[in-house]
């Protein structure tokens, strides 16, 4: 699971003011790791996939997500937002914390289980919290566990 999350896939994004500006700022870190093979590319599938159905959630979070044909490798990103980013989200609060999949279109299934096992423990307040600290370690133990 290390190839999927690890140290590196732990984000700070100072400047997005806008979904679109995380968006693109998913997208260029995912294409500097390795992961994608168009920043654009990526970026217009969030995007696709957010006009489709609000990744919002509750809490200041987000799940930004989309398989495309541009993620060459399965990966998580969490990224912490200096700037409270407005999102559609399940409270109506804006987002300041996005885990955010990237998935191939080869191979959806496992990463498709791996949004659905995120998705359900975020709606827990603890796993939520731990996720918008900056504490590097708990934020890998908790995504190395949900998803394992």
């Amino acid at each position: 699971m290390s190839n999927v999350f690890n140290v590196e896939h732990i984000l700070a994004d100072a400047h997005s003011t806008s979904q679109q500006q995380a968006f693109q700022f998913i997208a260029e870190h995912a294409h500097q790791l390795g992961y994608i093979d168009s920043v654009d590319g990526f970026a217009r599938g969030l995007q696709a996939r957010e006009s489709h159905d609000s990744t919002g959630f509750l809490g200041g979070m987000a799940v930004p997500h989309c398989k495309s044909a541009h993620v060459k490798t399965p990966a998580i990103f969490v990224v912490h937002f200096a700037n409270p980013i407005e999102w559609d989200t399940m409270d109506d609060e804006p987002v300041t914390t996005a885990v955010s999949l990237a998935i191939p279109e080869s191979g959806a299934e496992e990463s498709l289980m791996m949004l659905t096992k995120l998705s359900r423990a975020m709606m827990k307040p603890d796993i939520r919290n731990t996720l918008q600290q900056n504490d590097t370690q708990a934020i890998l133990d908790t995504i190395q566990h949900v998803i394992a």
